[in-house]
This record gives C-alpha cells, sequence and structure tokens, in this order.
C-alpha cells in the first residue's frame, strides 16, 4: 500500500464522526484538498441530537455516491457503528449500543455493493512527520495483545485483519475504558484515554475519531490527534499545533 504524501498545498480533509451529522457537506464541495478521509460511523445517530435513523442511513448512502465519484480522491473508513452491520462476527462480539436491527438491511445492502471503497486505516506522510489514521487509534498495549495476529501496525496490515475470523477478533476487542474485558481495545473500539495513556507508536503520530472531545477542539497532543468534534479538520492545522 503506497502512503499519500502531503502538504500545506496539496492537503487532505479529515472528516470524524459523522452520526448522521451534515456538517462534512460544505467542507467537500470547496474542494481545496487533495484527498478527503471519512473516520468512519456514519450512522447510529444519537437520540439527543434528533437526528432519524432514516436520515442517517440516506447520508450514508450520499457519502458513499460522494467517494464513488471521485474515488482517486475519497477514503471512506470503518467504525464500530459500521463494523455491526457489515460483520456478523463483529456484531457477535462487540455490537455497539444505538445498534438498529430498522438499519441493518440498508446499511449492509450499501456497504456489499461498494466494499471496495472502504478500509480500516490510512498512512500519509506530511513533510517529515508520518500519520497513522483510524477510526478510534492504535494503542501500543494493543498491539503488543494482537501482535501473533497483526505484526506491525500498519496500515497494510490493519487492513488485512478484516479478511480472517482472528483478525475480527482483533478489531472486536473492547478495553475496560468501554466496558469491555480486553485489557485494551482495538483500532474500532479504544477510548481516547487508553491510546494516550500507552506508550507512543514509534515513529508514527495518530489521528482518529471515536472518542467525542466535549467541544469544536480536537485533543492534540505530542504525538496524536483525538478529532471527534463535530466538524471537519485539514491535516496542515493538526500539524501546526504540534
Amino acid at each position: 500500500m503506497s502512503v499519500m504524501k502531503f502538504d500545506k498545498e496539496h492537503d487532505l480533509l479529515i472528516v470524524p464522526d459523522v452520526h448522521g451529522r451534515p456538517f462534512w457537506r460544505e467542507p467537500v464541495k470547496g474542494g481545496a484538498y487533495a484527498h478527503v478521509i471519512f473516520l468512519g460511523d456514519y450512522t447510529d445517530p444519537y437520540p439527543h441530537e434528533g437526528i432519524d435513523r432514516d436520515v442517517s442511513v440516506e447520508m450514508f448512502r450520499e457519502i458513499v455516491e460522494f467517494a464513488e465519484e471521485l474515488q482517486d480522491k475519497v477514503t471512506l473508513l470503518l467504525g464500530n457503528h459500521d463494523m455491526h452491520y457489515v460483520s456478523e462476527k463483529f456484531d457477535d462480539l462487540a455490537r455497539g449500543s444505538r445498534y438498529s436491527f430498522w438499519s441493518k438491511r440498508p446499511v449492509s445492502k450499501i456497504y456489499e455493493a461498494h466494499r471496495h471503497l472502504f478500509s480500516l486505516a490510512f498512512e500519509a506522510d506530511y513533510g517529515e512527520t508520518h500519520c497513522l489514521l483510524t477510526h478510534a487509534g492504535v494503542s501500543s498495549e494493543w498491539v503488543h495483545q494482537r501482535e501473533q495476529v497483526l505484526g506491525e501496525p500498519t496500515a497494510e496490515n490493519i487492513n488485512a485483519l478484516m479478511d480472517s475470523e482472528e483478525g475480527i477478533r482483533a478489531l472486536a476487542d473492547v478495553g475496560w475504558e468501554r466496558g469491555g474485558w480486553a485489557p485494551s481495545g482495538g483500532p474500532m473500539w479504544a477510548d481516547f484515554t487508553e491510546v494516550s495513556a500507552a506508550d507512543p507508536l514509534p515513529g508514527v503520530y495518530q489521528i482518529f475519531g471515536h472518542t467525542q472531545t466535549g467541544s469544536r477542539n480536537p485533543i492534540i497532543r505530542p504525538h496524536l490527534a483525538c478529532v471527534d468534534c463535530h466538524r471537519t479538520f485539514l491535516l496542515s492545522e493538526i500539524m501546526e499545533k504540534i
């Protein structure tokens, strides 16, 4: 898998967890980027936000159609709220909250028809900084506990976990912070505290969503950025703050 290179003139637009929200529409229309990546969790809206499940599924369809039109410029990652619809094994092991039996059929059909668009991880270079983007982040503790099936924590190896039952089991790891039994959650389920408390992955700057920051500002640390705050980001914005 080739690593894409970005700079301020050829930037990466990052879209965190959508959950039926429309905040992504205007930024992607602007086209002031070389590539756009969605970090997953397209449906399963929060009840207190007043977004209808039908609306969230149609928005998922809209995002997929956008990605089909611009395949070379769009990457769609899967989150835990997507995986429990597209993988029966993952659903058995680690179903998320707000799961909808009504959403299961249309979401899984959209995924099956366009599965070539989806992945779990993405690597990018910005100058001398090597970035790994996933839905929830990759803790070094999880890498250690799943070393036999994962190997090195590269995007290629993480994406390959979709191809085996053992890999799906690794993706379904839910740590104690999220109410599970695993020592640390995987890149679908890791909590920000799990990733930030573990030793940094060597030579990698991580960018992920999944854990809401409680504001419209990302949490930016020297070795990671959590950007689940209901707006889009350019990679250059994050790099300028580290």
